[in-house]
């Protein structure tokens, strides 16, 4: 059964991409913060590579051979550290990434690809260097800005412990007092902004289980209000479930599925049945068109890179993302996955994209560009429902079914070849060309199947 209605149609065909800006491709040296460090070393918190949208923008053909659709940005508005979740000014794109003009320019390259650009909204907290609290720190309770955050006491406190409220305790990040009527009209105008004189597509919303429920909600009215096919992403680390029956968010980061991803690919601690059960309880707790509008992935900014959890070994890599183009959901790349790049937990699985090819993964790119290769072409893979076919030991298979198509996926974890039964025939392999009907269908050890054919064909 296909989805209703729901959230953007556009989000049911993306392909995301993951940018640290940063990290990415330094296009203009120009604009490089002091002590910029040279491309390539080894990251740590605080070091800037020289990353920028002009970087971006060099390279949008790189990634539209690679099949993106959509950018996700982490935050690019002014701030002084390399992460920029310390804003200091919605309303500016940091001038080490090329000003608002780069951005401009980024978004209408974009576009006229048909591609779709969403940025990051930290709206729980900003930095301390953000005028608003500069005033508080400066005139105390005299400041019209005092009760736009959550300060006790006379004045501002910043050791041994800050006397206001900020994110996990880090003084360099106040937070907002969303209690306070002008805060949220303030970061609401943000919203709306970017949305409706820039065009961007959408807002991924930062640490959202910080945020007043009520809030968010605001949010996602503001935005739906200002560009109707806005996507409204929560950065969420557990279960979703309250924030999709609250109407607040149209899908989330899926590290809940990401948990499954690594457990059953990269370390072998579950079974093929449990892995299943674990896909079949996350998606009966969120309405059906929320599930088609998870942004799902195996990397992240916050997390070690995927190939590091897999030990180096590429095939479970190609796996993974194997089975992100062919479930439910928008798959998405963090920016050098495609190419082998590794990194452990922050700040390391922040590297440098590494653009001397003769370092790249060649497999690994082949293979995803591939793979969503087949999904873009597929309604069932992009758009179809889901039904598990068989989960046992290491092999895992499934059904994907449209109106118009059907698609079958096997994946087989283990270090034999395995064999299962299609259903039915004519299949077509769209990797090989090769037809199957009437036979066992090998799936290579670590390695992975997927037949297409018309629906209604068995």
């Amino acid at each position: 059964m296909e989805r209703g209605e729901g959230p953007p149609e556009w989000v049911l065909d993306a392909v995301f991409y993951q940018i640290f800006p940063d990290r990415f491709r330094n296009g203009d040296p120009g604009n490089d913060p002091p002590g910029t460090r040279p491309w390539g070393g080894p990251p740590d918190r605080h070091c800037f590579f020289g990353g920028d949208l002009w970087g971006i923008l060099e390279q949008l053909d790189y990634l539209e051979d690679l099949g993106v659709t959509a950018l996700y940005l982490t935050p690019i508005f002014a701030a002084p550290t390399n992460h920029k979740y310390d804003t200091q000014d919605y309303f500016q794109v940091d001038p080490a990434f090329g000003g608002n003009g780069a951005l401009r320019v980024l978004i209408s390259a974009l576009h006229s690809r048909g591609m779709r650009l969403v940025l990051d909204g930290v709206f729980n907290h900003c930095g301390e260097g953000h005028p608003f609290f500069q005033d508080a720190l400066r005139r105390g309770r005299a400041s019209p800005y005092w009760d736009w955050f959550s300060i006790w006491g006379e004045e501002v406190v910043r050791e041994p412990e800050p006397n206001y409220a900020c994110w996990a305790g880090v003084p360099s990040m106040p937070e907002w007092n969303h209690r306070n009527p002008e805060v949220r009209e303030y970061l609401l105008s943000v919203v709306r902004h970017w949305l409706t004189e820039y065009e961007i597509d959408g807002w991924r919303l930062d640490t959202v289980e910080y945020l007043p429920p009520d809030f968010v909600r605001q949010v996602y009215r503001v935005a739906k209000e200002a560009r109707p096919d806005a996507y409204i992403l929560g950065e969420v680390m557990g279960m979703a479930t309250s924030w999709f029956k609250h109407g607040a968010l149209d899908g989330v980061m899926n590290y809940r599925l990401r948990d499954g991803l690594v457990a059953f690919f990269a370390r072998s601690e579950w079974s093929a049945q449990e892995f299943a059960q674990h896909l079949y309880a996350l998606r009966r707790s969120y309405p059906p068109a929320s599930n088609f509008a998870q942004y799902n992935l195996v990397s992240s900014h916050d997390v070690p890179r995927f190939l590091t959890l897999c030990r180096g070994d590429r095939r479970r890599l190609i796996l993974a993302y194997t089975f992100l183009c062919t479930y439910i959901g928008a798959p998405a790349i963090y920016y050098g996955d495609e190419v082998g790049l590794t990194g452990g937990g922050d700040p390391d699985c922040r590297r440098p994209f590494p653009w001397d090819e003769s370092v790249w993964e060649r497999e690994i790119l082949s293979s995803l560009r591939e793979l969503i290769r087949i999904r873009r072409a597929s309604p069932a893979l992009r758009r179809g429902g889901f039904r598990l076919l068989e989960a046992r030991g290491e092999l895992i298979s499934f059904l994907r079914e449209s109106r118009g198509e059907e698609a079958l996926v096997a994946l087989n974890l283990g270090e034999e070849k395995q064999a299962k039964l299609p259903a039915g025939g004519p299949w077509r392999d769209p990797l090989s060309g090769e037809r199957v009907s009437g036979s066992r269908l090998a799936v290579p050890a670590c390695g992975f199947r997927i037949l297409r054919r018309a629906a209604g064909r068995a």
